[in-house]
């Protein structure tokens, strides 16, 4: 049963939003490559774990956050007092372990993921304790992409391969592993620890008059588009969407990028390069978000 469903993260919504409206640096795409390709990863282990229909909850894509430290846990299981935590990998090609590290043929070192994957574990099972769950804890790293393969890897049950994924479901399902209110009490409470606000440190520099105005389409990522009465149409892949959650869409895109500015007729108005009209877009905001003034400027919030 899924508690919270996966999103992108806003690391990976920044980068993906200014790299379509200004572009990225060297580095940043890079970083932006890394994001796409994890999510890519994430999301077909979300297809395999649906596909064995675990009775457990399933909480994705967590981020936690403490005065000392953030954690971002990619997707937990919690099914008869017991949480497992998977830490999904879409690494490719081939690696050779030694002394804790992963080197690649050229020499390259990745860190340790089963060293990752159990700080998270000591980190959420303190966090347990603190709040009164009993719940035993374990913790996998999931490599999965098929195109990937560890030389001289020691024995260890902290790692599955994609090819083993199937049977590590199976053998939750054939233990006949219950859920009971505790576990439906801690799922929802993980799921409302998430700090989905958290913005890293290293997010590119942009500005509002830097990016590029208009409304993307959610599939291509192109601007080029036709319009009916009431739908919009992606003239690059075909794409159709009411014009309403297209105006809608855009809206959550500038409160991501632009958490501190009010959101305005106006400013929506400029963000989607005047496109659509200002009632238009008054109704939207209407409807979706709740209106406030202060004084002579009117805003509205989620």
């Amino acid at each position: 049963m899924l508690i919270k469903p996966r999103v992108k993260s806003i690391n990976h919504f920044v980068l993906e939003s200014v790299n379509y409206r200004m572009g990225l640096s060297v580095e940043d795409n890079r970083r932006y490559q890394n994001q796409m390709k994890g999510f890519q990863g994430e999301q077909l282990f979300d297809q395999l774990i649906n596909h064995s229909q675990q009775n457990g909850y399933v909480v994705n894509d967590l981020f936690l956050s403490s005065k000392e430290t953030h954690y971002q846990m990619d997707s937990i299981l919690i099914l008869n007092k017991q949480l497992i935590i998977y830490e999904v990998k879409n690494y490719t090609g081939e690696y050779c372990y030694k002394n804790g590290s992963l080197f690649s043929k050229n020499g390259y070192s990745l860190q340790n993921p089963v060293d990752q994957v159990n700080r998270k574990k000591a980190y959420l099972n303190n966090w347990l304790l603190n709040n009164g769950y009993l719940h035993k804890t374990k913790a996998y790293v999931v490599f999965i992409n098929s195109d990937f393969y560890i030389y001289n890897l020691p024995l260890t049950k902290s790692i599955l391969f994609v090819g083993q994924l199937e049977r590590h479901f199976k053998t939750l399902t054939n233990a006949n592993q219950s859920v009971n209110a505790q576990d439906k009490k801690l799922a929802q409470a993980l799921a409302n620890q998430h700090n989905g606000n958290y913005r890293p440190d290293n997010l590119p520099s942009y500005g509002f008059d830097s990016l590029k105005k208009g409304i993307l389409c959610p599939e291509c990522f192109s601007f080029a588009h036709t319009d009916t009465r009431e739908k919009r149409i992606c003239t690059t892949c075909g794409h159709i969407e009411k014009i309403a959650d297209a105006i809608y869409r855009s809206v959550l895109e500038f409160q991501v990028l632009f958490p501190e500015v009010p959101i305005s007729v106006q400013k929506i108005f400029e963000w989607c390069r005047g496109k659509y009209t200002k009632p238009r877009i008054r109704r939207v905001l209407s409807q979706k978000m709740t209106k406030y003034s202060n004084g002579p400027m009117t805003y509205y919030k989620n």
